[in-house]
């Protein structure tokens, strides 16, 4: 008989929500400095800046958690492929980010971004996902070693998965396993620590605009993906 199952926790789909609305008005940002020339507007640091950081941040951890409570709730054969899954379906998603921006901003294209990152992230961690400390210990691990190789420079594109880049690379997005990982790892102790039987922590219902927050956290992975084409396209209508 399989472990018992539970319903999603509005909770974590509440903070995602929080953390795609942030994602998006650091992309409205973006876009007005990026593409339609609002040089006064800068993403590159200060508030927007962390803004940025913050949602990212925010959408990294709780990945994490969703990888330990789907290896708490799930038998270990359902687990693998649920989280197997969740990886090989933002990796596809990403490449095809990879072929729009390769298409439309080639000197920008986007070859291992965020969705990329977090693909192969989940896919890495599945055999950690019962861990704690051990995660901890391994986060640490990847926060120190990008002190070290943070100035490194490598020709082979493929360094950009561990954050060693070519000398001359730019892209509009880029997560590489070496610092980002540490966080997913975060995250999965995270929800072992606090979410031990894989119930919710918040026991009252939800208010109006929390439910408002979880929905869109639900949906935050398509948000996600047509926002930029939808923020885009008003710009031009109003700003071309």
């Amino acid at each position: 008989m399989g472990k018992n199952k539970s319903k999603r926790l509005w909770e974590l789909d509440a903070i995602r929500g929080i953390a795609i609305v942030l994602m998006v008005l650091f992309h409205f940002i973006f876009n007005l400095r990026t593409f339609f020339g609002f040089a006064t507007v800068t993403y590159q640091e200060g508030f927007w800046y962390y803004e940025g950081r913050v949602a990212a941040i925010i959408f990294i951890v709780l990945v994490g958690v969703v990888s330990s409570l789907i290896n708490q709730k799930e038998d270990p054969e359902v687990a693998l492929q649920k989280n197997s899954y969740r990886g090989l379906r933002l990796i596809g998603l990403g490449m095809i980010i990879t072929l729009v921006t390769f298409i439309f901003a080639r000197q920008d294209t986007i070859w291992f971004g965020i969705l990329h990152f977090l693909g192969l992230s989940i896919l890495i961690s599945i055999p950690l996902c019962r861990y704690k400390w051990l995660n901890v210990i391994l986060a640490v691990i990847l926060f120190a070693g990008y002190l070290r190789i943070g100035n490194l420079y490598t020709d082979n594109y493929f360094g950009l998965v561990f954050g060693v880049m070519p000398a001359s690379f730019s892209s509009y997005d880029h997560y590489a396993l070496i610092p980002w990982l540490g966080y997913v790892l975060i995250g999965i102790a995270l929800g072992n620590w606090i979410y031990t039987d894989g119930k919710a922590i918040i026991k009252r219902n939800p208010t109006h605009i929390e439910k408002t927050l979880a929905v869109t956290g639900q949906y935050s992975l398509w948000i996600y993906m047509i926002h930029q084409p939808v923020i885009l396209g008003v710009f031009w209508i109003f700003l071309h």
